[in-house]
């Protein structure tokens, strides 16, 4: 799934194949004919990605720069479900 923004960003909310296996949430920029990663969140819940997916497209409404995510120190993060 694909949630795209005014201003040439996108988030892609996917599951890689298999039993138990993590939602990933990718936060992207278009340039041209190319895109740049600019995060990547782990989840292992759907709708707890699905949210974090939407809060960051809301974030992206707020501050076109996407500053938080961009200074964020670098790696994955992965987030326990609630339940």
């Amino acid at each position: 799934m694909r949630i795209h923004f005014d201003n040439n960003y996108f988030v892609d909310i996917g599951q890689t194949h298999g039993l138990g296996s993590p939602w990933i949430v990718k936060t992207y920029r278009k340039a041209f004919l190319f895109r740049r990663l600019i995060s990547t969140d782990w989840f292992l819940d759907g709708d707890q990605a699905k949210r974090y997916a939407d809060a960051v497209a809301a974030q992206a409404m707020r501050d076109p720069l996407l500053r938080v995510l961009k200074t964020r120190k670098p790696g994955w993060t992965l987030f326990a479900s609630s339940r």
